[in-house]
């Protein structure tokens, strides 16, 4: 009789057909190779879910498209706004005070290590009145290679959002527009 091997032959053909691709397939969520050979995702660890309403008013907030992105993101992300030519006409870190720049936002990634005029930034608390000259990050998006980060210094009475990209050599300030309030 032939019905055997024709039934193994089936069966096999269907196993090897059901098997799927050897390896899975890339997708936007998936960890993406950096130039060195080390993993990196594309999307916020150390960035929180910024919470409905917020980032209009006084409480600073930090949003991110809700996965994960690297600290080293974040770090590259937060010091090209601190370098700002837009924000340092704002800044007058040759006042009293304002020197190191102090900035405040929630959820701030434990590891954030950024400079400004030689000098290491002090993440602090919010101000507690708007004379105090604290730059409050009340929003980090990061969405794959855009990121959008929504800042206030109430002590010079401006609203700053700035947008940068990813590209191959790193993230880059693509535009900045600041606003007084």
């Amino acid at each position: 009789m032939r019905t055997w091997p024709i039934a193994s032959l089936s069966l096999i053909l269907l196993a090897v057909a059901c098997g799927g691709p050897s390896e899975p397939a890339a997708s936007p969520e998936a960890p993406a190779e950096s130039g060195d050979g080390a993993a990196t995702t594309s999307e916020g660890e150390g960035a929180a879910t910024k919470p409905e309403g917020s980032g209009d008013g006084d409480k600073p907030a930090t949003a991110s498209s809700g996965a994960a992105t690297s600290d080293d993101d974040i770090n590259a992300i937060l010091q090209l706004v601190v370098d700002d030519p837009e924000l340092d006409k704002h800044l007058h870190l040759g006042e009293p005070g304002r020197f190191p720049l102090q900035v405040s936002g929630d959820n701030l990634p434990g590891s954030l290590k950024l400079v400004k005029a030689t000098e290491p930034v002090k993440v602090v608390g919010p101000p507690k009145s708007k004379k105090d000259p604290v730059l409050v990050l009340t929003e980090i998006d990061v969405k794959g290679d855009k990121a959008t980060v929504r800042y206030r210094y109430d002590v010079e009475g401006v609203r700053g959002t700035v947008t940068l990209a990813k590209t191959p050599h790193g993230w880059e300030l693509k535009n900045s527009r600041l606003v007084e309030h």
